[in-house]
């Protein structure tokens, strides 16, 4: 019986500890929205589907979330952990631009029978961001 209290002890302790400093990061950093698409091009905009963050006039993502056959509306949810370079994850902070991109093929630098969203700045700790598709390439 003296182990079980002890054991009850030691996990409450542990778990009433506070968040290391990057969970924080990621939590306060973490933006959330829907993906919607423009009822014309409903039937177009099939395939995967790529939710892009760039940081500044980087050509370089910082972030890329595929997402395969999604339905729309698509909630999505992107944090600092979604980075392609892990050292890279404290760059995804303040102003980010967003954008998305669907491809039949699967590939993102194909540009013939896709979609795509207009980029849009969006700060950090964002919730309900909302990106729109609107346009398609033959």
């Amino acid at each position: 019986m003296r182990y079980a209290i002890f054991i009850f002890l030691a996990f409450s302790l542990f778990s009433c500890q506070s968040l290391p400093p990057e969970a924080q990061f990621i939590d306060q950093n973490k933006i959330t929205g829907k993906i919607i698409i423009d009822e014309k091009l409903k039937d177009k905009c099939k395939g995967d589907m790529f939710i892009i963050v760039r940081k500044g006039i980087s050509p370089q993502p910082l972030a890329v979330k595929k997402v395969k056959n999604p339905s729309f509306p698509y909630n999505f949810k992107l944090t600092p952990a979604d980075v392609l370079v892990e050292e890279m994850f404290k760059e995804f902070k303040d102003e980010v631009i967003l954008y998305v991109k669907t491809s039949q093929s699967g590939n993102p630098m194909e540009s013939s029978r896709s979609c795509e969203s207009e980029p849009i700045v969006v700060k950090t700790g964002t919730q309900n961001v909302v990106i729109k598709i609107t346009k398609y390439t033959e």
